[in-house]
Protein backbone atom coordinates (compact mmCIF):
# COMPACT_ATOMS: atom_id res chain seq x y z
CA UNK A 1 0.00 0.00 0.00
CA UNK A 2 1.05 3.22 -0.72
CA UNK A 3 0.55 6.45 1.36
CA UNK A 4 -0.59 8.54 -1.61
CA UNK A 5 -3.59 5.92 -1.99
CA UNK A 6 -4.52 6.50 1.85
CA UNK A 7 -7.16 8.99 2.37
CA UNK A 8 -5.74 9.39 5.55
CA UNK A 9 -2.79 12.09 7.00
CA UNK A 10 -1.59 12.12 10.28
CA UNK A 11 -2.09 15.36 12.94
CA UNK A 12 0.73 16.70 15.23
CA UNK A 13 -1.75 17.14 17.84
CA UNK A 14 -5.59 15.44 18.71
CA UNK A 15 -8.19 17.23 19.54
CA UNK A 16 -8.33 19.05 22.52
CA UNK A 17 -11.43 17.29 24.31
CA UNK A 18 -9.40 13.60 23.78
CA UNK A 19 -7.76 13.35 27.20
CA UNK A 20 -6.99 9.32 26.97
CA UNK A 21 -3.66 8.77 25.51
CA UNK A 22 -5.15 5.43 23.66
CA UNK A 23 -7.01 7.93 21.37
CA UNK A 24 -4.89 10.72 21.04
CA UNK A 25 -2.66 8.49 19.57
CA UNK A 26 -4.57 6.23 17.42
CA UNK A 27 -6.59 9.82 16.26
CA UNK A 28 -3.32 11.38 15.45
CA UNK A 29 -2.07 8.83 13.64
CA UNK A 30 -4.84 8.49 11.50
CA UNK A 31 -6.45 4.64 12.93
CA UNK A 32 -9.89 5.79 14.58
CA UNK A 33 -11.86 9.04 14.12
CA UNK A 34 -14.36 10.00 17.14
CA UNK A 35 -17.89 10.59 16.17
CA UNK A 36 -18.80 11.27 19.37
CA UNK A 37 -18.04 10.45 23.23
CA UNK A 38 -17.92 6.93 23.26
CA UNK A 39 -18.22 6.44 19.81
CA UNK A 40 -15.46 5.87 17.31
CA UNK A 41 -15.25 4.68 13.29
CA UNK A 42 -11.79 2.89 12.32
CA UNK A 43 -10.13 4.02 9.46
CA UNK A 44 -8.71 0.99 6.51
CA UNK A 45 -5.54 1.49 8.55
CA UNK A 46 -7.00 1.17 12.13
CA UNK A 47 -9.17 -2.21 10.41
CA UNK A 48 -5.69 -3.64 9.78
CA UNK A 49 -5.06 -3.61 13.27
CA UNK A 50 -8.53 -5.10 14.21
CA UNK A 51 -8.52 -7.82 12.22
CA UNK A 52 -5.39 -8.89 13.12
CA UNK A 53 -6.13 -8.94 16.63
CA UNK A 54 -9.07 -10.55 15.31
CA UNK A 55 -7.35 -13.73 13.35
CA UNK A 56 -5.35 -14.50 16.92
CA UNK A 57 -8.49 -14.78 18.36
CA UNK A 58 -10.18 -16.51 15.64
CA UNK A 59 -7.41 -19.19 15.43
CA UNK A 60 -7.18 -19.53 19.22
CA UNK A 61 -11.07 -20.33 19.43
CA UNK A 62 -11.16 -22.52 16.55
CA UNK A 63 -8.43 -24.46 18.36
CA UNK A 64 -10.68 -25.30 21.12
CA UNK A 65 -13.26 -26.52 18.73
CA UNK A 66 -15.42 -22.74 18.62
CA UNK A 67 -17.58 -22.61 15.70
CA UNK A 68 -17.63 -18.72 13.87
CA UNK A 69 -21.29 -17.14 13.43
CA UNK A 70 -22.55 -13.79 13.49
CA UNK A 71 -26.19 -13.29 15.11
CA UNK A 72 -28.21 -10.36 14.90
CA UNK A 73 -28.08 -7.08 17.02
CA UNK A 74 -31.54 -6.47 17.30
CA UNK A 75 -33.36 -8.81 19.53
CA UNK A 76 -37.03 -9.55 20.35
CA UNK A 77 -37.85 -8.40 23.93
CA UNK A 78 -39.40 -11.90 24.73
CA UNK A 79 -35.89 -13.36 23.96
CA UNK A 80 -34.63 -11.34 27.41
CA UNK A 81 -37.98 -11.77 29.29
CA UNK A 82 -37.11 -15.43 29.73
CA UNK A 83 -34.18 -14.47 32.14
CA UNK A 84 -35.77 -11.24 33.66
CA UNK A 85 -33.05 -9.52 32.10
CA UNK A 86 -35.56 -7.40 30.08
CA UNK A 87 -35.67 -4.94 33.43
CA UNK A 88 -34.36 -1.68 33.56
CA UNK A 89 -33.28 -2.33 37.10
CA UNK A 90 -31.66 -5.52 36.61
CA UNK A 91 -29.66 -3.94 33.34
CA UNK A 92 -29.23 -0.66 33.30
CA UNK A 93 -27.43 -0.66 29.81
CA UNK A 94 -29.94 -2.37 27.64
CA UNK A 95 -31.03 0.14 24.66
CA UNK A 96 -35.05 0.14 23.76
CA UNK A 97 -37.11 0.80 20.59
CA UNK A 98 -40.46 0.43 18.57
CA UNK A 99 -40.49 -0.67 14.96
CA UNK A 100 -42.93 0.73 12.68
CA UNK A 101 -45.19 -2.08 13.97
CA UNK A 102 -45.19 -0.92 17.58
CA UNK A 103 -42.94 -4.30 18.07
CA UNK A 104 -40.38 -3.77 20.97
CA UNK A 105 -36.53 -4.53 20.31
CA UNK A 106 -33.42 -4.42 22.00
CA UNK A 107 -30.00 -3.33 20.54
CA UNK A 108 -27.57 -6.79 21.43
CA UNK A 109 -25.50 -6.17 24.26
CA UNK A 110 -25.22 -9.83 24.91
CA UNK A 111 -26.39 -13.28 23.08
CA UNK A 112 -26.92 -15.97 25.97
CA UNK A 113 -30.50 -15.88 25.53
CA UNK A 114 -30.64 -15.61 22.23
CA UNK A 115 -28.22 -17.95 21.27
CA UNK A 116 -30.19 -20.44 23.54
CA UNK A 117 -32.90 -19.86 21.40
CA UNK A 118 -31.46 -20.42 18.21
CA UNK A 119 -29.63 -23.72 19.25
CA UNK A 120 -32.86 -25.37 20.72
CA UNK A 121 -33.65 -25.84 16.90
CA UNK A 122 -30.31 -27.85 16.37
CA UNK A 123 -29.46 -29.17 19.95
CA UNK A 124 -31.69 -32.12 21.12
CA UNK A 125 -29.72 -35.34 22.36
CA UNK A 126 -26.91 -36.32 24.18
CA UNK A 127 -25.39 -37.03 20.56
CA UNK A 128 -25.75 -33.38 19.91
CA UNK A 129 -23.03 -31.90 22.22
CA UNK A 130 -21.14 -30.33 22.96
CA UNK A 131 -21.61 -27.15 21.10
CA UNK A 132 -18.83 -24.21 20.84
CA UNK A 133 -20.35 -21.27 18.95
CA UNK A 134 -18.28 -17.61 18.78
CA UNK A 135 -19.01 -14.12 16.97
CA UNK A 136 -17.55 -10.58 16.60
CA UNK A 137 -19.92 -8.12 16.68
CA UNK A 138 -20.55 -4.36 17.70
CA UNK A 139 -21.63 -4.46 20.43
CA UNK A 140 -23.54 -1.26 22.77
CA UNK A 141 -23.09 0.05 26.67
CA UNK A 142 -24.82 3.16 27.76
CA UNK A 143 -21.78 3.94 29.48
CA UNK A 144 -22.34 7.56 31.62
CA UNK A 145 -18.42 7.90 31.92
CA UNK A 146 -16.53 8.01 28.09
CA UNK A 147 -13.61 9.19 28.76
CA UNK A 148 -10.78 6.63 28.41
CA UNK A 149 -10.86 6.33 24.33
CA UNK A 150 -11.46 2.97 22.42
CA UNK A 151 -10.72 1.42 26.24
CA UNK A 152 -14.27 2.01 27.21
CA UNK A 153 -16.85 2.82 24.86
CA UNK A 154 -20.43 3.26 24.10
CA UNK A 155 -19.88 1.06 21.19
CA UNK A 156 -17.09 -1.47 20.40
CA UNK A 157 -16.07 -4.71 18.59
CA UNK A 158 -16.07 -7.99 21.12
CA UNK A 159 -15.85 -11.43 20.77
CA UNK A 160 -18.31 -13.52 22.35
CA UNK A 161 -18.55 -17.28 22.60
CA UNK A 162 -20.66 -19.18 24.29
CA UNK A 163 -20.32 -23.04 25.14
CA UNK A 164 -22.94 -25.95 25.82
CA UNK A 165 -21.73 -28.86 27.53
CA UNK A 166 -23.21 -32.36 28.67
CA UNK A 167 -22.74 -31.94 32.23
CA UNK A 168 -20.41 -30.07 35.08
CA UNK A 169 -17.22 -31.82 34.26
CA UNK A 170 -17.23 -31.44 30.78
CA UNK A 171 -17.95 -28.10 31.25
CA UNK A 172 -15.24 -27.28 33.47
CA UNK A 173 -12.46 -29.33 31.07
CA UNK A 174 -13.83 -26.70 28.68
CA UNK A 175 -14.28 -23.28 30.84
CA UNK A 176 -10.27 -24.55 31.67
CA UNK A 177 -9.24 -24.75 28.20
CA UNK A 178 -10.32 -21.51 27.44
CA UNK A 179 -8.43 -19.86 30.51
CA UNK A 180 -5.47 -21.65 28.95
CA UNK A 181 -6.51 -20.60 25.44
CA UNK A 182 -7.15 -16.55 26.05
CA UNK A 183 -3.68 -16.62 27.83
CA UNK A 184 -2.33 -17.47 24.34
CA UNK A 185 -3.88 -15.00 22.71
CA UNK A 186 -2.72 -12.54 25.13
CA UNK A 187 0.70 -14.21 24.71
CA UNK A 188 0.79 -13.56 21.26
CA UNK A 189 0.36 -10.01 21.19
CA UNK A 190 2.67 -9.43 23.71
CA UNK A 191 0.61 -8.69 26.75
CA UNK A 192 0.25 -12.64 28.53
CA UNK A 193 3.51 -11.49 31.08
CA UNK A 194 1.32 -8.35 32.32
CA UNK A 195 -2.14 -10.01 31.91
CA UNK A 196 -3.58 -12.19 35.37
CA UNK A 197 -6.70 -14.09 35.53
CA UNK A 198 -8.33 -12.48 38.01
CA UNK A 199 -11.35 -13.67 40.30
CA UNK A 200 -14.56 -11.17 39.93
CA UNK A 201 -18.11 -10.89 40.58
CA UNK A 202 -20.11 -12.02 37.54
CA UNK A 203 -22.14 -8.83 37.66
CA UNK A 204 -25.47 -9.06 36.10
CA UNK A 205 -24.26 -12.28 34.42
CA UNK A 206 -23.88 -14.49 37.26
CA UNK A 207 -22.79 -14.36 40.69
CA UNK A 208 -18.90 -14.90 40.08
CA UNK A 209 -16.65 -14.90 36.95
CA UNK A 210 -13.31 -14.86 35.94
CA UNK A 211 -11.66 -11.27 34.54
CA UNK A 212 -8.12 -11.11 32.45
CA UNK A 213 -6.73 -7.87 34.08
CA UNK A 214 -3.57 -6.44 32.13
CA UNK A 215 -1.31 -4.16 34.22
CA UNK A 216 -1.96 -0.60 33.03
CA UNK A 217 -1.90 3.14 34.39
CA UNK A 218 -5.28 3.94 32.35
CA UNK A 219 -7.18 1.30 33.13
CA UNK A 220 -10.33 1.90 35.59
CA UNK A 221 -9.97 -1.42 37.55
CA UNK A 222 -7.97 -2.59 40.23
CA UNK A 223 -6.57 -5.72 40.98
CA UNK A 224 -4.99 -7.32 44.22
CA UNK A 225 -2.16 -9.40 43.67
CA UNK A 226 -0.76 -12.36 45.98
CA UNK A 227 3.02 -12.27 45.42
CA UNK A 228 3.95 -15.49 46.22
CA UNK A 229 0.89 -17.20 44.08
CA UNK A 230 0.31 -14.61 41.84
CA UNK A 231 -3.40 -15.22 42.42
CA UNK A 232 -5.02 -12.02 40.97
CA UNK A 233 -8.44 -10.77 42.80
CA UNK A 234 -10.71 -7.59 41.12
CA UNK A 235 -10.80 -5.08 44.27
CA UNK A 236 -14.73 -5.96 44.16
CA UNK A 237 -14.56 -9.38 45.80
CA UNK A 238 -10.76 -9.59 47.05
CA UNK A 239 -10.66 -11.35 50.53
CA UNK A 240 -8.76 -9.31 52.26
CA UNK A 241 -7.68 -8.61 56.18
CA UNK A 242 -6.83 -5.08 57.78
CA UNK A 243 -3.49 -4.08 58.69
CA UNK A 244 -3.48 -4.09 62.41
CA UNK A 245 -2.05 -0.79 63.89
CA UNK A 246 -1.18 -0.30 67.57
CA UNK A 247 -3.46 0.14 69.79
CA UNK A 248 -3.33 1.12 73.78
CA UNK A 249 -4.59 -1.53 75.78
CA UNK A 250 -5.88 -0.24 78.82
CA UNK A 251 -9.83 0.53 78.25
CA UNK A 252 -10.85 3.92 79.43
CA UNK A 253 -14.10 4.41 80.62
CA UNK A 254 -17.24 4.66 78.14
CA UNK A 255 -18.31 8.17 76.84
CA UNK A 256 -21.12 9.56 74.99
CA UNK A 257 -20.08 12.61 72.89
CA UNK A 258 -21.99 15.42 71.29
CA UNK A 259 -21.11 15.87 67.72
CA UNK A 260 -23.97 17.12 65.69
CA UNK A 261 -22.81 18.53 61.73
CA UNK A 262 -19.37 16.63 61.78
CA UNK A 263 -19.44 15.07 57.92
CA UNK A 264 -16.56 12.09 57.53
CA UNK A 265 -14.50 9.79 59.30
CA UNK A 266 -11.41 12.17 59.82
CA UNK A 267 -13.60 15.47 60.63
CA UNK A 268 -14.97 12.82 63.22
CA UNK A 269 -11.71 11.26 64.27
CA UNK A 270 -10.29 14.87 64.63
CA UNK A 271 -13.02 15.93 66.59
CA UNK A 272 -12.76 12.64 69.25
CA UNK A 273 -8.93 12.55 69.56
CA UNK A 274 -8.75 9.04 67.65
CA UNK A 275 -6.99 7.63 64.59
CA UNK A 276 -9.27 6.66 61.90
CA UNK A 277 -8.86 3.01 62.73
CA UNK A 278 -10.25 3.03 66.20
CA UNK A 279 -13.46 4.30 64.55
CA UNK A 280 -16.14 2.57 62.84
CA UNK A 281 -18.17 3.17 59.99
CA UNK A 282 -22.27 1.55 60.74
CA UNK A 283 -24.73 1.41 57.42
CA UNK A 284 -28.47 0.33 57.52
CA UNK A 285 -29.48 -1.80 54.44
CA UNK A 286 -32.84 -2.45 53.65
CA UNK A 287 -32.80 -6.27 52.01
CA UNK A 288 -34.61 -7.51 49.09
CA UNK A 289 -36.58 -4.82 48.47
CA UNK A 290 -38.62 -4.97 52.41
CA UNK A 291 -38.54 -3.05 55.37
CA UNK A 292 -35.89 -5.70 57.08
CA UNK A 293 -33.08 -3.61 58.19
CA UNK A 294 -29.48 -5.10 58.52
CA UNK A 295 -26.64 -3.34 60.00
CA UNK A 296 -23.34 -3.57 58.34
CA UNK A 297 -19.94 -2.04 60.23
CA UNK A 298 -16.64 -2.13 59.05
CA UNK A 299 -13.30 0.18 60.61
CA UNK A 300 -13.23 3.66 59.56
CA UNK A 301 -10.51 3.14 57.63
CA UNK A 302 -12.56 0.82 55.26
CA UNK A 303 -15.85 0.96 53.36
CA UNK A 304 -18.64 -1.15 53.44
CA UNK A 305 -18.55 -4.00 50.15
CA UNK A 306 -22.28 -4.59 49.55
CA UNK A 307 -21.44 -7.45 46.93
CA UNK A 308 -19.41 -9.32 50.00
CA UNK A 309 -22.77 -8.29 52.38
CA UNK A 310 -25.00 -9.69 50.38
CA UNK A 311 -23.22 -13.24 50.30
CA UNK A 312 -22.80 -12.96 54.48
CA UNK A 313 -26.29 -11.92 54.56
CA UNK A 314 -27.71 -14.64 52.35
CA UNK A 315 -29.84 -11.65 50.40
CA UNK A 316 -30.00 -11.04 46.68
CA UNK A 317 -30.28 -7.07 47.31
CA UNK A 318 -29.21 -4.83 49.77
CA UNK A 319 -30.09 -0.77 49.30
CA UNK A 320 -29.22 1.69 51.91
CA UNK A 321 -32.02 2.35 54.26
CA UNK A 322 -33.84 5.73 53.76
CA UNK A 323 -33.52 8.69 56.63
CA UNK A 324 -37.22 7.89 57.23
CA UNK A 325 -36.75 4.07 57.52
CA UNK A 326 -33.62 4.44 59.77
CA UNK A 327 -35.37 6.97 61.85
CA UNK A 328 -38.32 4.53 62.44
CA UNK A 329 -36.21 1.56 63.53
CA UNK A 330 -33.90 3.19 65.43
CA UNK A 331 -35.26 6.83 66.67
CA UNK A 332 -32.64 8.83 65.29
CA UNK A 333 -31.43 10.50 62.21
CA UNK A 334 -29.42 9.34 59.72
CA UNK A 335 -25.48 9.54 60.49
CA UNK A 336 -25.91 8.52 64.21
CA UNK A 337 -26.12 4.78 63.56
CA UNK A 338 -24.22 2.18 65.88
CA UNK A 339 -23.75 -0.52 67.87
CA UNK A 340 -24.60 1.15 70.70
CA UNK A 341 -27.82 1.22 71.47
CA UNK A 342 -28.89 -0.95 68.93
CA UNK A 343 -32.45 -2.50 68.49
CA UNK A 344 -32.43 -6.13 68.40
CA UNK A 345 -34.38 -6.77 65.54
CA UNK A 346 -31.61 -5.44 63.34
CA UNK A 347 -29.18 -8.03 62.37
CA UNK A 348 -25.80 -6.81 62.56
CA UNK A 349 -22.80 -8.10 60.47
CA UNK A 350 -19.58 -6.66 61.86
CA UNK A 351 -15.97 -6.97 59.44
CA UNK A 352 -13.21 -8.56 60.99
CA UNK A 353 -11.62 -5.24 60.78
CA UNK A 354 -13.25 -4.43 64.23
CA UNK A 355 -12.73 -7.78 66.09
CA UNK A 356 -9.40 -6.32 67.58
CA UNK A 357 -10.28 -3.12 68.98
CA UNK A 358 -10.25 -1.40 71.97
CA UNK A 359 -11.65 1.73 73.14
CA UNK A 360 -13.13 2.37 69.73
CA UNK A 361 -15.50 5.20 68.26
CA UNK A 362 -19.28 4.26 67.33
CA UNK A 363 -22.95 5.81 66.75
CA UNK A 364 -25.27 5.87 69.53
CA UNK A 365 -28.31 5.72 67.41
CA UNK A 366 -29.07 8.77 69.09
CA UNK A 367 -29.38 11.85 67.26
CA UNK A 368 -26.29 14.27 67.31
CA UNK A 369 -24.17 12.01 69.92
CA UNK A 370 -21.47 9.45 68.96
CA UNK A 371 -19.61 6.82 71.80
CA UNK A 372 -16.07 6.70 72.67
CA UNK A 373 -13.99 4.38 74.32
CA UNK A 374 -16.04 1.61 73.32
CA UNK A 375 -14.93 -1.95 73.89
CA UNK A 376 -16.58 -5.59 73.42
CA UNK A 377 -18.25 -7.52 75.98
CA UNK A 378 -17.87 -4.51 78.84
CA UNK A 379 -20.28 -1.63 76.58
CA UNK A 380 -21.84 -3.99 73.96
CA UNK A 381 -21.89 -7.73 73.41
CA UNK A 382 -18.93 -9.23 71.35
CA UNK A 383 -20.64 -10.62 67.53
CA UNK A 384 -20.48 -14.40 68.05
CA UNK A 385 -18.91 -14.37 64.26
CA UNK A 386 -17.17 -11.53 62.21
CA UNK A 387 -16.96 -11.51 58.97
CA UNK A 388 -14.81 -9.88 55.46
CA UNK A 389 -17.56 -7.28 54.18
CA UNK A 390 -14.88 -4.46 53.20
CA UNK A 391 -13.97 -3.63 50.32
CA UNK A 392 -10.24 -4.18 50.05
CA UNK A 393 -7.48 -1.69 49.99
CA UNK A 394 -4.03 -0.69 49.87
CA UNK A 395 -1.94 -2.22 52.42
CA UNK A 396 -4.40 -4.74 53.26
CA UNK A 397 -3.52 -8.68 53.83
CA UNK A 398 -4.59 -11.60 51.94
CA UNK A 399 -6.16 -14.25 54.53
CA UNK A 400 -4.81 -16.70 53.69
CA UNK A 401 -0.56 -16.43 53.46
CA UNK A 402 -0.89 -13.58 55.65
CA UNK A 403 1.15 -11.46 52.72
CA UNK A 404 0.08 -7.79 52.36
CA UNK A 405 -0.98 -7.75 48.76
CA UNK A 406 0.51 -5.63 45.61
CA UNK A 407 -1.92 -3.47 44.30
CA UNK A 408 -1.92 -2.49 40.11
CA UNK A 409 -4.39 -0.75 38.19
CA UNK A 410 -5.66 -2.72 35.20
CA UNK A 411 -7.58 -2.27 32.49
CA UNK A 412 -9.91 -5.65 31.63
CA UNK A 413 -9.39 -7.54 28.35
CA UNK A 414 -10.99 -9.93 28.71
CA UNK A 415 -14.04 -12.26 31.02
CA UNK A 416 -15.68 -15.58 31.20
CA UNK A 417 -18.81 -16.42 32.99
CA UNK A 418 -19.71 -20.10 34.17
CA UNK A 419 -23.81 -20.21 34.56
CA UNK A 420 -23.76 -23.52 35.28
CA UNK A 421 -27.66 -24.64 34.75
CA UNK A 422 -29.02 -21.39 35.87
CA UNK A 423 -29.35 -20.04 32.26
CA UNK A 424 -30.60 -23.14 31.35
CA UNK A 425 -33.59 -23.76 33.82
CA UNK A 426 -34.67 -20.15 33.19
CA UNK A 427 -34.70 -20.92 29.27
CA UNK A 428 -35.90 -24.76 29.87
CA UNK A 429 -32.92 -25.50 27.55
CA UNK A 430 -32.39 -29.37 27.54
CA UNK A 431 -32.07 -32.16 25.78
CA UNK A 432 -32.30 -36.33 26.14
CA UNK A 433 -29.58 -38.25 27.76
CA UNK A 434 -28.59 -41.73 27.01
CA UNK A 435 -31.36 -42.90 29.38
CA UNK A 436 -33.85 -40.81 27.62
CA UNK A 437 -34.47 -38.56 30.23
CA UNK A 438 -34.51 -35.24 29.90
CA UNK A 439 -31.29 -33.08 31.27
CA UNK A 440 -30.28 -29.54 31.80
CA UNK A 441 -27.49 -28.32 29.51
CA UNK A 442 -24.18 -26.61 31.22
CA UNK A 443 -23.57 -23.15 30.04
CA UNK A 444 -20.69 -20.32 29.75
CA UNK A 445 -20.06 -17.49 27.91
CA UNK A 446 -16.44 -16.29 27.09
CA UNK A 447 -15.55 -12.57 25.93
CA UNK A 448 -12.73 -10.75 24.68
CA UNK A 449 -13.11 -7.02 23.83
CA UNK A 450 -11.28 -6.68 20.25
CA UNK A 451 -11.50 -2.84 20.46
CA UNK A 452 -10.57 -2.19 23.57
CA UNK A 453 -7.37 -4.64 23.34
CA UNK A 454 -6.28 -2.11 20.75
CA UNK A 455 -6.70 0.68 23.26
CA UNK A 456 -4.74 -1.38 26.05
CA UNK A 457 -1.99 -2.26 23.29
CA UNK A 458 -2.00 1.77 22.18
CA UNK A 459 -1.26 2.57 25.80
CA UNK A 460 1.28 0.04 26.73
CA UNK A 461 3.28 -0.20 23.21
CA UNK A 462 3.93 3.29 22.61
CA UNK A 463 6.46 6.12 23.40
CA UNK A 464 7.24 9.68 23.56
CA UNK A 465 7.42 9.64 19.38
CA UNK A 466 4.31 7.42 19.13
CA UNK A 467 2.60 4.05 18.71
CA UNK A 468 5.38 0.50 18.88
CA UNK A 469 2.54 -2.10 17.92
CA UNK A 470 3.73 -5.28 18.41
CA UNK A 471 4.13 -7.39 15.41
CA UNK A 472 1.33 -9.42 15.44
CA UNK A 473 -0.93 -6.64 15.32
CA UNK A 474 0.86 -4.13 13.36
CA UNK A 475 -1.18 -2.85 10.39
CA UNK A 476 1.91 -3.39 8.27
CA UNK A 477 5.40 -5.07 9.21
CA UNK A 478 7.60 -2.47 6.97
CA UNK A 479 7.35 1.16 6.48
CA UNK A 480 9.10 1.85 3.61
CA UNK A 481 10.77 5.22 3.02
CA UNK A 482 11.43 7.05 0.07
CA UNK A 483 14.10 9.99 0.24
CA UNK A 484 13.93 12.46 -3.27
CA UNK A 485 11.92 12.11 -6.33
CA UNK A 486 14.76 10.84 -8.42
CA UNK A 487 13.01 8.08 -10.86
CA UNK A 488 16.11 5.30 -9.98
CA UNK A 489 15.31 6.20 -6.71
CA UNK A 490 11.46 5.70 -6.79
CA UNK A 491 12.61 2.56 -9.09
CA UNK A 492 14.13 1.00 -6.40
CA UNK A 493 11.61 1.73 -3.69
CA UNK A 494 8.92 -0.14 -5.62
CA UNK A 495 11.59 -2.80 -6.57
CA UNK A 496 12.25 -3.24 -2.35
CA UNK A 497 8.27 -3.14 -1.86
CA UNK A 498 7.64 -6.37 -4.32
CA UNK A 499 10.54 -8.16 -2.66
CA UNK A 500 9.88 -7.94 0.61
CA UNK A 501 6.20 -8.83 -0.39
CA UNK A 502 7.75 -11.95 -2.08
CA UNK A 503 8.95 -12.71 1.41
CA UNK A 504 5.73 -13.06 3.13
CA UNK A 505 6.04 -9.19 4.79
CA UNK A 506 3.34 -6.75 4.33
CA UNK A 507 4.60 -2.93 3.60
CA UNK A 508 3.47 0.06 3.64
CA UNK A 509 5.31 2.33 1.01
CA UNK A 510 5.52 6.31 1.78
CA UNK A 511 6.07 8.04 -1.31
CA UNK A 512 4.72 10.98 -0.50
CA UNK A 513 6.71 14.19 -1.35
CA UNK A 514 7.12 15.16 2.50
CA UNK A 515 10.21 15.98 3.74
CA UNK A 516 12.47 13.23 5.06
CA UNK A 517 12.03 14.70 8.63
CA UNK A 518 8.37 14.46 8.67
CA UNK A 519 8.39 10.47 6.96
CA UNK A 520 10.29 9.51 10.00
CA UNK A 521 8.26 11.02 12.38
CA UNK A 522 5.25 9.38 10.55
CA UNK A 523 6.35 6.31 10.84
CA UNK A 524 7.07 5.95 14.22
CA UNK A 525 3.74 7.84 14.98
CA UNK A 526 2.00 4.73 13.20
CA UNK A 527 3.96 2.31 15.03
CA UNK A 528 5.32 0.76 12.46
CA UNK A 529 7.65 -1.96 13.39
CA UNK A 530 10.38 -1.67 11.07
CA UNK A 531 11.54 1.23 8.70
CA UNK A 532 13.68 0.78 5.74
CA UNK A 533 15.02 4.22 3.72
CA UNK A 534 15.56 4.00 0.11
CA UNK A 535 17.42 6.74 -1.22
CA UNK A 536 20.66 8.20 -3.26
CA UNK A 537 23.03 7.13 -0.81
CA UNK A 538 21.35 3.65 -0.23
CA UNK A 539 21.88 2.77 -4.16
CA UNK A 540 25.18 3.97 -4.23
CA UNK A 541 26.03 1.38 -1.68
CA UNK A 542 24.14 -1.26 -2.55
CA UNK A 543 22.33 -1.35 0.72
CA UNK A 544 19.18 -0.34 2.70
CA UNK A 545 19.14 2.34 5.49
CA UNK A 546 17.50 -0.22 7.97
CA UNK A 547 16.10 0.80 12.02
CA UNK A 548 13.78 -0.84 13.93
CA UNK A 549 11.30 1.02 15.83
CA UNK A 550 11.90 -0.17 18.93
CA UNK A 551 15.56 0.47 18.79
CA UNK A 552 17.84 4.34 18.26
CA UNK A 553 20.11 1.98 16.35
CA UNK A 554 20.38 3.01 12.27
CA UNK A 555 22.12 0.30 10.16
CA UNK A 556 22.94 -0.14 6.60
CA UNK A 557 22.02 -3.76 5.83
CA UNK A 558 22.29 -6.03 2.56
CA UNK A 559 19.39 -7.40 0.81
CA UNK A 560 20.18 -10.88 2.47
CA UNK A 561 20.74 -9.29 5.85
CA UNK A 562 17.20 -7.27 5.87
CA UNK A 563 15.10 -10.40 4.56
CA UNK A 564 16.14 -12.18 8.14
CA UNK A 565 15.10 -9.02 9.96
CA UNK A 566 11.66 -8.35 8.27
CA UNK A 567 10.99 -12.07 8.25
CA UNK A 568 12.18 -13.46 12.14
Amino acid sequence: MKTSELYIRTFKEAPAEEVSKNAQLLIRAGYIYKVMAGVYAYSPLGIRVLENIKQVVREEMNAIGGQELIMSSLQKRETWETTSRWDDEVVDVWFKSHLKDGTEVGFAWSHEEAIIEMLKLYLSSYKDLPIYVYQFQTKLRNELRAKSGIMRGREFIMKDMYSCSLDAEHHEAFYQGCIEAYMRVFNRLGIGDETYVTFASGGAFTQFSHEFQTLCDAGEDVIYLVPSTKEAFNEEIAPAKAAPFEQNEEQKPFEEVEGAGIVGVTALAKQLGLPEQQTTKTMLYAVDGGDKLIAAVVRGDHDINEDKLKTVSSTQKVALATPEQVKAATGAEIGYAGVVNLPEHITLFVDDSCESLINFETGCNKTNFHARYVNWERDVPKPAQFYDIKIAKQGDIHPETGEVYVVHKTAEVGNIFNFGLQKSQDTDFTYTNEKGEQQFVHLGSYGIGVTRLMGVLAEKCSDEKGLVWPMSVAPYQVYIVQIGTDPEIAAEAAKLCEIAQSWGVSVLYDDSDKRPGEKFADADLLGIPHRVVVSTKTIKAGEYEYKARTSTEISMVSAETLAKLLTA
